[in-house]
């Protein structure tokens, strides 16, 4: 029985790997000659930054986001329709709430 298993696993090994190998090159015939000119420069230019440097734009991003969603977007907008005018029903806070373990594990494996 495990052998039947284990050559089930090998055909689809194969399998998924030749389909792989397809996508990738269908999508490198058909969108690199067409997005190249545009990330090209844009990853160079991304490429000699350091690191860290990184590790903070994306974290700065994040928390932009948020502080946009908590202090500057339209509460009537956000929050419309909500049945309960709490603090708990407030879905900017929410917002900020769930993505605060983003930033946090963002910034520690930064």
């Amino acid at each position: 029985m495990s052998e039947m298993f284990q050559a089930m696993e090998r055909m689809f090994q194969t399998m998924f790997r030749t389909m792989g190998e397809a996508v990738e090159s269908f999508c490198k015939a058909v969108f690199y000659p067409i997005l190249s000119p545009i990330f090209g420069p844009i990853d160079t230019a991304l490429g000699m930054l350091p690191n860290w440097m990184a590790g903070v734009c994306g974290v700065g991003l994040f928390v932009s986001a948020m502080i946009w969603v908590a202090l500057i977007l339209n509460p009537r907008y956000v929050n419309r329709g909500r049945p309960y005018k709490s603090i708990w029903t407030d879905l900017r806070l929410w917002t900020v709430i769930s993505m605060t373990p983003h930033v946090l594990v963002y910034f520690y494996f930064r």
